[in-house]
């Protein structure tokens, strides 16, 4: 096995992706390929060759025929297809071989590793039995599923209950959730789409248009659908979009009346956009694509009670879920949104919501590029390493968090990791203790301990033992600890190496109860440097915990001046100024003052716009008195860099001992952004008040207000202090910067190897 180590990890390589037909890697894989062929890769695409070649090769990808392949399993040809399939991965002389669908990911996994392709990875797009089947035939999936893990290096799932179905197979740390996306520029609501497809199908637009979209396949509830259609034929006009597929020949017993079927179209959005409400009554799905897109287009939606299905939103939420294999319960789901167009407009708004936070394609296929690389430096690293690939001597650093989440912590270590991957001297690996759905860590090591009775019990020993094997085959030479929960696996399992206690919050047990207090004196006392996120992190340290001065230092999160950057090009400030709020809706984040401060810039008569960016527990009861206030309430964004730029004022209530380090001020001053913050912790190390920004005296409403009212009345002052902060920012708040000091604090504490 060799690992081409003349190629670098993040270019050049020969990747294939391999589907039973074209179709797959046209409409399922389009985006993933491109972004492949974007990163420099040479990108082959295998499977049955069929009417969507063209379009395969038009993404700048070689389609390699193998003609015995086929969807359904038959012994005698699938023999003939292995062979063929072997033949042509050694023919290709592969670096990474990707493989999907259940027939090709078996197969191909199997010859992957007998064609000793260096990287063999899997996606698992939904298990081919359901959890209602047959124990035999689930028993088989299963176990042919589990038999064939074990020839892959890393198994993705688009789906978390089929990655707790295959637990028992899977190898420790070498899977993960990746989810499913879809292409949210293309995928987006269409108004003038809307017009034209309705005007082509002849339905007015007084009448309600109901539609599902995928094969003509009883699977996919064709029948539900028609049940659906015969009770409401007096509600809606019921459309079905999508091929016919000769794998299901008793479909056409389907009861289909009432429906009006259309082909293929190439022009989905418009399709989507035309629906007043998009239906799937799937009995099996991996991760629902066409309820992603639809969920994109903002249509609301009705689908059935199942994996791959519950994924795309909560019931009630984001969609309406109805039990599978029933028509009645169906049509009831339907005609609740036929019957209150309110509820529709809801349900949409929020889907579209989810959908730019959650289900980009690019980001999935980065997920697929990032397992490629860290299998390969895993593979270049390890002592059983083939003759040819040279030995990883750099100083290695592992850096230990709980759990993957999409928290701040998390979001600064995987971008921390990224920033020092390509570093000569040192390697930063990031680990995982828990198990926990995937999320903004993207750790390389995945230990995926459950997370139950002894983990609340304080130190779960299944957790020491996985982090000490870790440790020893990793060869690491630093630990760093994100946080107080992974320090005690971190002392418990160093063996002596430097431990660093990376010190991020305030709010924590170690402060308000004695023998958490006392447990915490000790462990920091084990650790070679504890680093505070802030100055007032490193104050706790020092009067708290007793550590000595000599051993803490303060280095900050960090944030991409690249990403977060003032106005340019065609870009401009909100007119009038918006006044914005950023943060989780919960008590300590105090969004409640907030409105108030609003509520007291109201009565003053002055004119802005006002918006919440976040959401949490309060959301709910802010609503009626945001809408009474003219704030609006704009949930969770994938586009708060965006939001930044238009922004004129960021306004921040923080009580004080609820931040560490508030990254969002971060953000808005390398942004450009005048902020009015109060004096939470960690506030004063970004905010130089009166010439970054302003931090409040006090947290009164009136007081907050008078601030507010100084800078929305002088917009030159709020230039001038935006201009201060971006310039303050880079140079000591950028990922560059912090990075560098993380790189120092390791040489130092690890001299032998680093340079």
């Amino acid at each position: 096995m060799t690992l081409h180590p003349e190629r670098p990890v993040s270019g050049g390589l020969r990747v294939a992706h391999l589907t039973t037909v074209d179709m797959s890697l046209a409409l399922l894989l389009a985006t993933e390929l491109a972004v492949d062929v974007e990163a420099g890769h040479e990108v082959f695409g295998i499977s049955a060759p069929g009417p969507y070649v063209q379009r395969v090769e038009a993404l700048g990808v070689t389609h390699v025929p193998v003609r015995a392949l086929t969807r359904s399993w038959n012994p005698v040809r699938d023999l003939s297809a292995f062979r063929e399939l072997l033949l042509e991965i050694r023919r290709l002389e592969l670096d990474v071989l990707h493989t999907h669908n259940p027939k090709t990911g078996v197969m191909g996994r199997i010859a992957g590793r007998v064609a000793r392709v260096p990287v063999v990875v899997n996606t698992c797009h939904g298990l081919w039995a359901r959890p209602e089947d047959p124990l035999p035939r689930r028993a088989f999936v299963h176990g042919l599923e589990g038999f064939a893990a074990r020839f892959s290096d890393y198994e993705l799932f688009q789906n978390a209950e089929d990655r707790r179905t295959l637990r028992w197979a899977l190898k420790r740390g070498r899977s993960r959730v990746v989810g499913n996306g879809v292409d949210l520029d293309r995928f987006a609501p269409d108004l003038d789409g809307r017009h034209r497809v309705r005007g082509e199908l002849g339905v007015a637009e007084s009448e309600l248009l109901v539609g599902s979209v995928g094969r003509r396949v009883r699977e996919k509830g064709l029948a539900e659908f028609g049940i659906a259609a015969t009770q409401l034929a007096d509600r809606a006009t019921f459309v079905w979009v999508g091929p016919r597929d000769d794998t299901d020949p008793d479909a056409a017993s389907a009861t289909t009346d009432g429906i009006r079927f259309v082909e293929e179209r190439t022009d989905m959005p418009a399709v989507y956009s035309a629906l007043d409400v998009f239906v799937l009554a799937s009995h099996r799905e991996g991760f629902s694509r066409a309820a992603i897109e639809a969920a994109a287009c903002g249509v609301p939606m009705v689908l059935t009670d199942i994996r791959g299905c519950r994924e795309v939103g909560d019931d009630g939420t984001h969609l309406l879920l109805v039990p599978p294999h029933d028509g009645h319960a169906l049509a009831s789901g339907i005609r609740r949104l036929l019957d209150d167009p309110e509820l529709r407009a809801r349900l949409g708004r929020a889907a579209r919501e989810r959908a730019l936070t959650a289900f980009d394609q690019r980001q999935v296929a980065r997920a697929s590029l990032e397992t490629y690389d860290a299998v390969i430096r895993r593979k270049r690293r390890s002592p059983r390493r083939s003759v040819g690939v040279a030995e990883d001597v750099r100083t290695t650093v592992l850096h230990v968090l709980p759990a993957d989440q999409g928290r701040g912590a998390q979001v600064y270590a995987g971008q921390l990791r990224d920033l020092l991957a390509d570093d000569s001297d040192q390697r930063h690996l990031v680990v995982s203790l828990f198990e926990a759905p995937e999320a903004a860590l993207r750790p390389d090591i995945r230990l995926d301990v459950p997370s139950g009775v002894l983990r609340r019990a304080g130190l779960d020993p299944r957790a020491v033992r996985a982090l000490r094997r870790t440790v020893r085959d990793t060869r690491a030479d630093v630990v760093v600890a994100h946080g107080g929960e992974p320090l005690k696996y971190v002392v418990a399992t160093s063996g002596g190496r430097p431990v660093v206690y990376y010190k991020v919050g305030l709010s924590s047990t170690e402060l308000s109860r004695p023998l958490s207090r006392r447990l915490y004196r000790f462990l920091a006392g084990r650790s070679s440097r504890v680093v505070g996120v802030s100055e007032a992190i490193v104050d706790q340290a020092q009067d708290v915990l007793g550590v000595p001065r000599s051993r803490l230092l303060a280095i900050p999160n960090g944030r991409d001046p690249m990403t977060y950057h003032p106005p340019g090009g065609g870009e401009s400030r909100a007119e009038p100024p918006l006044v914005l709020f950023v943060g989780q809706l919960e008590p300590g984040k105090r969004p409640g003052l907030f409105l108030d401060v609003i509520e007291a810039l109201r009565s003053r008569g002055l004119s802005f716009d006002a918006a919440v960016v976040g959401d949490g527990p309060l959301r709910a009861a802010m609503e009626g008195r945001a809408a009474r206030l003219g704030v609006e309430m704009l949930g969770v964004r994938s586009d708060v860099p965006d939001l930044l730029r238009r922004a004129s004022l960021l306004v921040m209530t923080s009580g004080s001992d609820t931040e560490g380090m508030p990254g969002v001020l971060i953000e808005a001053g390398l942004s450009g952004l005048a902020v009015v913050s109060t004096r939470a912790a960690g506030v004063t190390d970004v905010v130089d008040d009166g010439r970054t920004g302003v931090v409040a005296a006090t947290d009164a409403p009136e007081h907050l207000a008078d601030r507010v009212a100084d800078l929305l009345a002088d917009a030159g002052l709020r230039s001038s202090l935006g201009s201060a902060a971006r310039a303050r920012c880079e140079a000591e708040f950028s990922l560059d910067a912090t990075a560098r000091r993380w790189r120092g604090l390791v040489a130092e504490l690890a001299p032998r190897t680093s340079g």
